[in-house]
């Protein structure tokens, strides 16, 4: 367990314009250096979206999906960009051309509506410039005003990357180490008193 580290959150937080809701999105941020836009994924361009999936490596497909990559099909990409937005929140992090950088999604769970599952996906040559952090500080904001209290996942334990970046967050940790996965969960409550 990692409890709040509130100077890491505050640094994590400074310096960029945070959404307050879904209507102030889409925001414009620099990145690791590059100019961005922040959007919701919805709406996206499906074409852009499936060749930022091919482009991804096997080893970064299987770290987030927990599978060998497979070609993408229209009806997998028409469900990953037309998602409920009741439960289910999409973020989009695009380079100035609206070329696919990360992605994030925090989905509410049917029997506990504080508590969602979450997941990151950055590109493999935007990797460790801090695109994650933002992405996932940014869906954090906006799960919390929608009144999400707590997000949790499954990580497989050799994802080293993203099991740093959860601890580098600065926001409470529980990880619960299973053979081949970490059950992680974060508490989002943190964010109420910045």
């Amino acid at each position: 367990c990692w409890p709040p580290d509130e100077v890491r959150l505050r640094r994590s937080l400074a310096g960029w314009l945070h959404p307050t809701s879904r209507a102030s999105l889409p925001l414009m941020m620099e990145v690791g250096g590059v100019p961005c836009r922040l959007q919701e994924l919805a709406g996206a361009d499906p074409e852009s979206i499936r060749a930022a999936y091919e482009a991804l490596s096997e080893q970064s497909i299987y770290l987030r999906f927990m599978r060998a990559k497979q070609p993408s099909t229209d009806d997998q990409l028409a469900f990953f960009l037309d998602y409920p937005r009741a439960p289910q929140i999409a973020l989009l992090l695009t380079d100035g051309q609206g070329r696919p950088l990360a992605q994030a999604q925090s989905i509410r769970r049917r029997l506990h509506p504080d508590r969602a599952e979450f997941s990151c996906l950055v590109a493999d040559h935007f990797q460790h410039r801090g695109a994650g952090r933002r992405i996932l500080l940014a869906l954090a904001l906006l799960a919390r005003a929608e009144g999400i209290r707590e997000w949790t996942a499954e990580v497989l334990a050799q994802n080293r990357p993203m099991l740093a970046l959860l601890r580098g967050l600065g926001l409470p940790l529980t990880l619960v180490t299973g053979r081949e996965l970490v059950f992680v969960r974060l508490d989002l409550s943190v964010l109420d008193t910045l």
